[in-house]
């Protein structure tokens, strides 16, 4: 062999020899890992808590999850051979299973509901593990990363009989053990191994150890390994429960003497891992090592799932080999440990006989297990014990191992040295590494071994630190708003060096849509939206002295690259420009004002590019566009600072005397004004036009704009530039612009001359840039035609940023901000202009900006999940009942049928609950779910179809069958053999678990017939309708809570003895219909009528009191399935009812001889009150109440609607109108609108600290209901005020708006001012429940808050105080702090604690401290005592005070009690925000603050004195209501969140210092407590644990006389018995009642009834002791009134004669004898009344007859005679000539504002001429444009009374015009017209173009032409429509019928002119009638004959602004977007 030869060979040799050796290595490379995360039982949410649990030795069993849908009572059964059972019932269960954040991981809520929570549970960790490592999982796609995931049971679809159809296309992937990995490496776009492993128990362990081989094979990079168990069926409980391998108690009782069977668990873990080197390389923190491992199988064992030992043994000797270890070098094992009794000796022994003979006794092996913790986890519990070693291992501690006390007597334990961890042992690093290894072995036979390492040591590495920043920016985002705040909030927690949080954020946190940055104090927030970015450079006049030298000082970037320009620019400069900008000398002029507007220009790009901004394109003004170039690259800096320099000089030599003048009005008006000397100079925006010349004309210019209406100003500049003045100087520029080089800018640059894209430039572009126009506004639209989103101004001030808004077509679209503004602090603002572009989606590198500063990675919380709830109910379906040799029942209720051979008898079985039977929750007494009597008749009659017996002869009910919300009961059906008749014995039973009940017994029998037809008549001839609306609040008010599925009753009516009824199924219960004979709850509904009709009644007999079945007689069923019926019911002798129901058309259904019905006490015996209820300890019960009755027609809702309440009432049907404000509803009503009958006002969240909201939200509350207390015409209208989150109305309720409950009291108040007026209305965020708002709003109760579609009611309810409550203890060495102190009830409060309590130390503040009365021998004598008292002057509003004092304090605080609070007393009418502030301070900011000082200390009790004027609304003290309820609220959102806080709301005291008077509390029912009475309350109250109770003593007879006269306080009615009735039916009949009982009076004895009436309660409110006392003609002045007892007496007086009063009654009335007179003469104009909705009134309130011509010509089709009345009648009314008439005659038509925005263009919106229309019509439309865009719309003047007509069309159209141009003040319109409205819209388009003020655009919505012979076809349609619509939005009187003739004349022989101005035609594709389509074709639609776009829209020429206004509004809107 040559030479050559040998040396190649070896040099291959040597080559393979060494990869040889790198991939031996990379075979035997240490796994890291890297990051870790998961869910346990517990509560566990991070290895963190996973930690503490087991450090802690927390035992984390509990029961069995209720929220799955498992039978628990039916589950659980002691005797383990019970088939489908389970003996224990205890496990360990992960929180909230069921929840998901679906749209984070980009996921239909339909899949999301199909996917198995244990994939939810992975995605989770997976993403959470990421984090926790130090990666963004966004940067990972398209990586080598691998997901090994452990996934053993897949039960969750298998819970399902049935699929929905909405997931049945992902149930197959959403459970596919399969996709559990790959979903995560499809949705993390990761591209290494995805591998799902079922090993079963061994499962995640297996999962580690293939991970660890791929890595070590190169097959992947990174690894994400875990697994995940959650139980969705309780199948293995069963299973094991059979195999009798449980333990009872739930519990893993690991390598115990106890071990009694295992104990299921669940959970989910994910670790990441990856190559040492990598995670080193990497800057990962390495958390341990996986040193090693193995897996083997059984083989041929002794049994399938049965453990084998020598196996166990072989798998840990083979991971020993793997990590290259001897068995002594590892110290701790987490063991299988399963507590089973074969498992744990097996694997024992292994362990003992590997590990065990390598260790000694003084060093032995130690042994425990997480299952003893949280039960065996399954899948998940090799990587859960992987978590708890790598958290040992970092905390040098081994837990100890519970139930573990005695080792297992089983294992031989003295064979070998292992130890199990009884109690927990330190684990102290040494000069060895520390090792652990963890076992899983599976039931299938497979066993995993891993054995983990501690990390290795770290050096640690110096940070060099070569920058500083003068802000750290926090950059935080989230996918939804509420995940960046809960982000935001979670950050909070981070306890690091700020520079290392923001490096942290930046690297290793993925950035979502929603974003934040903090900076400091400030915090910059937005959404990231695609789109471009562009910088804009600052032009002359911007510049400040000083400008940009904090930027110097803080950037070195910016110093650097001023610096550089200031050189170049100074060569050309007499002074250097940094001296100019520093010291201001000459930076005036232009010479220097150019060139240093270049250099701050030029460094700002330079710093903020530093930083990694990149813009698309660049703009500049005027001088900024040279900056423009130099950046973008046309200019060199030296050819920059050439041609800078020079224009500035050669500008500053141009002639002066020169003027500049900026002109509010667009181009091509100023343009006619012009001269040769002057010219445009700028065209900054669309009303921004700069002029420039000679100096007089000029001024001449402006002189004359000014003439015309337009505003001017004259700028302060030196020159007139961009004009005439500058040609003198063009040549010589052009000379130097010639002398420089140019390139193709790299940058886009927009140009000042035509505002397009630069294409090159040249020395002729820069001259006419001198001396032609800046289009600015032209350069801003061109960009935002090319995409651009983003602006930043680089300048000095913010000229640009203001002057771009105004350019935009949309500027809410576009992000404008400027790096600078005069007077703010440099940097500050630069960093917030930055983060600005960065939220709003643009380039920042932040880690560029970070860059020096030595940050470091450290822990941050993991992402914000907004989990939802997701859970896939299973359908319950019948079993296979015929394998048990039973037949199937085929009926609802029933399950089998067993035949009895030996009797000829039969036997039904069954079982209810309220899971299969959901509508059964529906019959509910007294809270109780009572099978209804009419299911045990209708079991009945299955019973007899199954024997041939076709009458019930007899069924009587003998116990009531209860069900419980959460069990089921098992029930029977027995039917005797026949007698000699054929008739059989029944008998119906239940199962209470030992004995069997009887509910039934009864005879069925043969024979019946089928009557004829006799309800075919409908209604009944000759009977009274009935009112029935309120019938299921009546029944729900005595605790009948019928819910929809019985709540049939639709009408009914009386005639003579008997009453009829229409009652019908809901849609619900509709689908189930046929399968019944007759549906119970359809039948139980047609007894509820009974209730309406006296002769059903016994004598005195309470309606209101539920009856329910007792026995039935002689029933027969004659046709089955019926959803709705007829029904007649007619006493049947004794206490008995007959009953007759037939179908829908008359035939018969069912009969029933006789019925006799009990009452029932709502409070059964079965759910009696407990005896220990408190007489005056209260808490304010939300009771459910049926939402049922007529859902709204129509609603107004006034200001923004943040709660998104239009969306959902418009799809329920109502038409909702929306008003800018009160003022704009007030307008409409002025123009003849009717008020709506609700009027909605959303009270969104406010941003803000909580006192501040709570004055904000309380303030507006207070002006709106002034207003509308202050305007009669509201009078028949509620207005309702909505809150979210403002009252916690169930348990499950979170605060989460604290600020508005303060407005729930302040309006409580109002309520009882005013009755009937306002309502207050809480609503969840349920769908369902906005779905329900429609129909719940129709509800009389004036309170409610809406959960899951149910709405609910406060009641106050006596509260149950359990026997041997313990004690709140005081602490002795503690401090109790008590407020407000000094009076009397502080100080007996004060006594009381030292006295009974114990209490040593007190500190007792008030604002007076030592200075009030009485407080310092108060204190004196506490000391006598030996308590240590101090008095301090402090009030707890003032923070800093309180503060001072808490922090000062010598002992620790350990309770407070907070009394402090001022009264302000006055009606609503007389509150102020300011008298608002004063009674909030010291309730509101006090509790606030002292929660905010003390809660991180261990308080014994916080106590808040609240008052019962918060939940009671106390008349006059809206503002004390305000602030207690806001202390009530609070107080219950702290107990939620575990602060032992309780507010007591107190009724009156008889103290002294009480603030309460007690005379007005007698009269309302409350007593005044003693000092005594009120201290036990306080200590009862403290021991219940409750967050608010109302401790009250109740006048029970002055409550039963109030509710006797229907005064009683609505919250007390359910402690004593009051009529039950709608209140504005109870005030209708009340008055008529006083009415007619005046009317039989003789006249001259009237007035003296009313007098003593009004004496008597003059009496009774002022506290005398009879009428006696109050003499006619006492003035009311002297009588002692004051604002509370006169809106008391109003109260009183509006009840007792059903009158409307104001609250000023008697301040408008000198005595009784002058207001009995007033009310009198009221009560006579009020004489009740019969009218009908059913049609329009044939007669106004006038009493003339035009409305009723014109409904007979509407029925005779004489449409020319009337109309020809209706002119000639409007003939006769005065006339206007234009606007100057209406002006004198107060008319002029006002534009009403609809909706507010910021939108550049205004709607103005013309009514039509149609009788009924006005400015209503373009309400509900107005709401799409709510808080985007201002809605306007004016009436046509003449359709109310008393205003005039116009001449002719000139006139109304000059008059509209006109009120338009003064509304708009020069801002660009859009006029809008619907139907007839539109001729107005274009005709007084044509009259402002004539004036030169041409609109934007026109929109004519389903406008013809008047000539269109198209009206007359569709003339009736139309006129049918306004019949429709009379009586809801307006009524068609005279002046409204004969104001339609007159404009339909004067427009009838009009004609159009074609204008100028844009026009859009928005199209109906429905016609109003399907006549006028067949005869026309398509010729149906709407056109108009000039040029014109066209816009289809869905709809009817109504319904198109009514039903689909939403989808006209955003077709419209879309086109005004479009308009130049």
């Amino acid at each position: 062999m040559s030479e050559d030869k040998l040396r190649d060979y070896l040099k291959r040799v040597t080559a393979d020899l060494h990869r040889t050796r790198q991939r031996l290595q990379s075979f035997e490379e240490p796994i890291a890992i890297v990051g870790m995360a998961c869910r346990y039982p517990g509560g566990v949410s991070t290895p963190e808590q996973l930690w503490e649990l087991v450090a802690s030795g927390t035992d984390a069993i509990s029961d069995f999850p209720d929220d799955r849908g498992w039978d628990l009572e039916a589950l659980y059964n002691p005797d383990p051979d019970v088939p489908g059972t389970s003996y224990a019932r205890e496990g360990g269960f992960v929180d909230d299973v069921d929840h998901f954040d679906a749209a984070f991981f980009g996921i239909s809520p339909r899949e999301a509901v199909a996917m198995d929570p244990q994939q939810r549970l992975l995605l989770e960790t997976a993403w959470e593990a990421l984090e926790r490592t130090g990666i963004d999982p966004n940067s990972l796609k398209g990586s080598r990363t691998g997901v090994f995931a452990g996934v053993m049971y897949q039960d969750y679809s298998r819970r399902l009989t049935t699929v929905p159809d909405d997931v049945e296309g992902y149930l197959g992937a959403g459970n596919s053990g399969s996709i559990a990995s790959g979903r995560i490496a499809y949705i993390l776009g990761l591209e290494g191994p995805a591998v799902t492993v079922d090993t079963a128990c061994s499962s995640s362990l297996v999962a580690l150890h293939l991970a660890a081989r791929s890595l070590r094979h190169n097959e992947c990079d990174l690894a994400l390994v875990g697994g995940s168990m959650v139980m969705s069926t309780p199948v293995a409980f069963v299973d094991f429960a059979r195999q009798r391998g449980l333990a009872p108690d739930g519990r893993c009782k690991a390598y115990a003497d106890s071990a009694d069977g295992t104990g299921w668990g669940e959970g989910v873990g994910m670790i990441a891992v990856e190559r040492l080197s990598d995670a080193q390389r990497n800057g990962h923190t390495v958390l341990a090592i996986v040193k090693g491992s193995a897996m083997n199988q059984d083989g041929a064992s002794s049994g399938l799932t049965a453990p084998n030992g020598p196996s166990q043994e072989r798998v840990i000797r083979a991971a020993l080999a793997n990590a290259r270890l001897q068995a002594d070098e590892v110290d701790l094992v987490e063991g299988h440990g399963t507590g089973t009794s074969l498992g744990d000796p097996i694997e024992a022994q292994a362990l003992l006989n590997t590990y065990g003979q390598e260790h000694t006794a003084d060093k032995p092996l130690y042994l425990g297990s997480l299952k003893s913790n949280v039960g065996h986890t399954q899948a998940a519990a090799g990587v859960g014990g992987v978590i708890k070693m790598v958290m040992a291992l970092r905390n040098g501690l081994m837990p100890k191992t519970l139930h573990a006390d005695t080792a297992s007597s089983k294992v031989d334990w003295s064979v070998g040295a292992v130890s199990l961890l009884t109690e927990a042992r330190d684990w102290p690093r040494g000069e060895s590494p520390r090792r652990g290894a963890i076992s899983s072995f599976g039931f299938s036979g497979t066993n995993a071994h891993v054995i983990l390492e501690e990390a290795p040591p770290v050096e640690p590495v110096p940070v060099e630190v070569t920058a500083s920043v003068p802000v750290v920016p926090l950059v935080v985002s989230g996918k939804t708003p509420e995940a960046l705040e809960a982000q935001i909030a979670r950050l909070e927690s981070v306890e690091a060096p700020a520079v290392d949080i923001a490096h942290s954020l930046v690297t290793t946190r993925s950035a979502f849509e929603y974003r934040a940055v903090l900076l400091g104090s400030n915090r910059v927030t937005g959404r990231a939206v695609g789109g471009k970015t562009a910088f804009q450079f600052t032009g002359q006049g911007a510049q400040r002295v000083g400008m940009g030298q904090q930027l110097y000082k803080a950037f070195p970037a910016y110093a650097k690259a001023f610096d550089e320009v200031a050189a170049t620019l100074d060569k050309h400069l007499a002074r250097p420009i940094a001296d100019v900008i520093a010291d201001g000398e000459g930076l005036d002029r232009t010479e220097y004002t150019q060139p240093a507007l270049f250099a701050v220009e030029v460094a700002l790009f330079r710093l903020v590019t530093s930083w990694g901004m990149k813009p698309d394109f660049l703009i500049g003004h005027s001088i900024g566009e040279l900056a423009a170039a130099h950046v973008a690259g046309a200019l060199s800096l030296e050819d920059a600072a050439t041609l800078v320099t020079a224009r500035a000089r050669l500008m500053q030599s141009a002639p002066e005397g020169g003027a500049m003048v900026s002109v509010r009005a667009a181009e091509d008006i100023v343009k006619p004004h012009l001269t040769e000397r002057v010219s445009i100079a700028a065209v900054n925006g669309a009303k921004a036009t700069v002029i420039a010349g000679d100096s007089a004309e000029v001024l001449k210019i402006a002189a004359a704009l000014e003439a015309e209406g337009i505003k001017t100003k004259q700028l302060k500049v030196s020159h007139a530039f961009h004009s005439p003045h500058m040609d003198g100087v063009l040549e010589e520029f052009r000379k130097v612009a010639a002398s420089v080089s140019y390139s193709a800018p790299r940058i886009p640059v927009i140009s000042n001359l035509d505002g397009q894209r630069v294409s090159a430039y040249t020395a002729d572009y820069w001259v006419d840039h001198i001396r032609q126009a800046v289009r600015f506004q032209d350069g801003i639209r061109t960009l935002e035609s090319l995409g651009v989103t983003r602006f930043l101004e680089l300048g000095p001030d913010a000229v640009l940023t203001a002057a771009g808004a105004d350019c935009l077509a949309d500027p809410d679209r576009v992000t404008l901000v400027s790096a600078q503004r005069r007077e703010r602090d440099e940097v500050d603002t630069l960093l917030a202009a930055v983060a600005g572009i960065y939220v709003s989606g643009g380039q920042v590198k932040w880690t560029e900006y970070l860059a020096g500063t030595g940050g470091s990675r450290v822990d941050l919380p993991t992402y914000a999940f907004q989990r939802e709830k997701y859970w896939l109910d299973a359908v319950a379906e019948a079993g296979d009942v015929e394998s048990a040799g039973q037949r199937g029942a085929e009926h609802p209720l029933l399950g089998a049928v067993v035949d009895l051979p030996d009797t000829d008898g039969v036997v039904f079985t069954g079982r209810l609950s309220a899971q299969t039977h959901p509508w059964l929750v529906d019959h509910a007494v007294g809270g109780t779910i009572l099978f209804p009597g009419t299911g045990f008749l209708e079991l009945a009659i299955r019973a007899g179809d199954e024997v041939g017996c076709d009458r019930v002869e007899d069924l009587t009910l003998q116990a009531p069958l209860t069900l419980s919300a959460k069990g089921a009961v098992s029930f029977q059906v027995s039917v005797g053999a026949p007698d000699e008749s054929g008739a059989r014995e029944l008998n119906i039973y239940s199962h209470n678990g030992e004995d069997w009940v009887c509910h039934a017994t009864g005879l069925l029998a043969v024979g019946a017939t089928e009557p004829a037809p006799t309800l075919t008549t409908w209604p009944p001839a000759d009977a009274e309708e009935l009112e029935v609306e309120d019938l299921y609040e009546r029944f729900a008010s005595n605790g009948f809570a019928y819910g929809p599925a019985f709540q049939g009753v639709r009408a009914a009516w009386a005639k003579g003895d008997e009453v009829y009824a229409e009652v019908a199924l809901p849609a619900k219960q509709r689908e189930d219909a046929a399968s019944f004979g007759l549906h119970p709850a359809l039948l139980d509904a047609a007894l509820h009528p009974i209730a309406l009709g006296a002769s059903l009644l016994d004598p005195g007999e309470d309606p209101t009191r539920g009856r329910l079945p007792f026995s039935w007689t002689g029933v027969a069923l004659h046709a089955s399935g019926a959803e709705e019926v007829r029904v007649r019911l007619a006493r049947a002798g004794g206490d008995s009812v007959t009953l007759t129901i037939a179908d829908a058309e008359g035939n018969p259904v069912a009969d029933v001889e006789a019925l006799v019905l009990r009452q029932m006490a709502a409070t059964t015996p079965e759910t009696a009150a407990p005896a220990n209820l408190h007489e005056s300890l209260f808490r304010l019960d939300w009771n459910a109440i049926p939402a049922s009755g007529t859902p709204l027609r129509r609603a107004g809702l006034v200001g923004l609607d943040e709660l998104k309440i239009t969306e959902a009432l418009d799809s329920a049907g109502v038409h909702v109108e929306s008003y800018a404000d009160l003022e704009s509803l007030a307008g409409a009503l002025s123009t003849g609108t009717s008020p709506p009958a609700v009027v909605l006002v959303p009270c969104g969240q406010i941003s803000g600290s909580v006192p501040t909201a709570a004055r904000t939200t309380t303030a507006a509350a207070l002006e709106l209901v002034q207003q509308w207390f202050a305007d009669d015409r509201y009078g028949d209208s509620r207005l309702v005020f909505v809150t979210q989150g403002a009252v916690q109305a169930t348990e499950s309720d979170e605060i989460t708006d604290l600020a508005n409950s303060a407005l729930w009291g302040l309006l409580r108040s109002a309520q009882s001012e005013m009755p009937d007026r306002v309502g207050l209305v809480d609503i969840d965020d349920d769908p369902t429940s906005y779905t329900a708002l429609a129909t719940i709003l129709t509800s009389t109760e004036p309170q409610l808050a809406v959960r899951a579609a149910v709405p609910h009611t406060p009641r106050l309810a006596r509260v149950a105080v359990p026997e041997n409550l313990d004690a709140v203890e005081f602490p002795e060495d503690g401090t109790v702090l008590i407020t407000g102190a000094t009076g009397s009830l502080g100080k007996a409060l004060g006594k009381h604690l030292v006295t009974e309590h114990g209490v040593k130390h007190l500190v007792l503040t008030s604002r007076r401290g030592l200075a009030a009365e009485g407080a310092e021998q108060f204190r004196d004598s506490l000391a006598g005592q030996g308590v240590s008292v101090d008095v301090v002057a402090c009030d707890a509003a003032d923070r800093e005070a309180l503060s001072a004092l808490i922090n000062g304090l010598d002992r620790p605080l350990s309770a407070i009690v907070h009394t402090a609070g001022v009264l302000d007393d006055g009606t609503m009418a007389s509150l102020t925000p300011e008298r608002i502030d004063t009674v909030l301070r010291p309730k509101v900011d006090a509790v606030v603050n002292l929660h905010e000082l003390t809660k991180d200390m261990d308080l014994a009790a916080f106590v808040l004195f609240s008052s019962a004027a918060g939940v009671l609304g106390g008349a006059g003290q809206g503002n004390y209501a305000a602030a207690n309820t806001f202390l009530d609220t609070f107080a219950q959102s702290l107990r939620k969140q575990g602060r032992p806080v309780i507010s007591l709301a107190w009724g009156v005291w008889a103290s002294e210092g009480s603030m309460a008077d007690t005379g007005r509390g007698n009269r309302s029912g409350i007593a005044p407590l003693s000092t005594a009475q009120g201290l036990s309350l306080f200590d009862t109250a403290l021991r219940l644990g409750e967050g608010m109770v109302i401790p009250m003593r109740l006048d029970m007879n002055s409550l039963r006389a109030n509710a006797a006269s229907g005064s009683a306080p609505t919250l007390l009615r359910g402690l004593v018995k009051v009529p039950t009735r709608r209140a504005a039916k109870a005030r209708a009949a009340s008055g008529g009642g006083l009415a007619q009982k005046l009317a039989s009076m003789p006249e001259e004895q009237r007035l003296s009834a009313v007098l003593d009436l009004v004496r008597e309660h003059v009496a009774t409110v002022l506290g005398h002791a009879d009428a006696s006392a109050i003499s006619a003609d006492h003035a009311f002045v002297d009588s002692g009134f004051d604002s509370l007892t006169a809106v008391e007496l109003r109260n009183r007086l509006a009840t007792a004669t059903g009158l409307r009063l104001p609250a000023t009654l008697v301040f408008d009335h000198a005595d009784p004898a002058a207001l009995a007179a007033h009310l009198l003469g009221e009560l006579g104009n009020a004489a009740p009344t019969e009218t009908t909705a059913s049609a329009p009134s044939t007669q106004d309130s006038g009493g003339t007859t035009l409305m009723s011509l014109y409904l007979e010509a509407f029925q005779t089709g004489k449409w020319a005679e009337i109309f020809e009345l209706l002119r000639a009648a409007a003939a006769l009314r005065p006339m206007f000539t234009g606007s100057d008439d209406l002006d004198k005659l107060r008319q002029m038509p006002k534009p009403v504002l609809l909706s507010r925005g910021e939108a550049e263009k205004k709607i103005y919106c013309f009514s039509s001429c149609l009788a009924v229309a006005g400015i209503h019509q373009y309400a509900r439309f107005a709401a799409s444009f709510r808080g985007r865009r201002n809605v306007s719309a004016l009436a046509v003047p003449g359709f109310n009374r008393g205003e005039s007509l116009p001449t002719d069309i000139a006139a109304v159209i000059q008059a509209q015009a006109e009120a338009v141009r003064r509304d708009a003040d020069g801002a660009p319109i859009v006029l809008l017209g619907s139907s007839a409205g539109g001729w107005f819209a274009h005709a007084a388009a044509g009259y402002l173009e004539s004036v030169g003020e041409r609109p934007a655009g026109v929109v004519l919505v389903d406008t013809y032409t008047p000539k269109s012979n198209l009206i007359n076809q569709f003339g009736l349609s139309l006129m049918d429509g306004m019949v429709e619509r009379e009586g809801v939005f307006v009524t068609m009187d005279d002046a409204r019928l004969s104001a339609m003739g007159w404009y339909l004349t004067l427009f009838g022989k009009w004609g159009p002119d074609e204008i100028d101005t844009r026009t859009l035609l928005v199209r109906a594709t429905e016609p109003l009638s399907q006549g006028s389509m067949r005869a026309l074709g398509e010729d149906w639609r709407s056109f108009w004959e000039y040029p014109h776009d066209v816009i289809d829209v869905p709809g009817n020429h109504f319904s198109m602004l009514e039903e689909y206004s939403s989808q006209t509004a955003t077709a419209i809107d879309e086109w005004i977007n479009g308009l130049d």
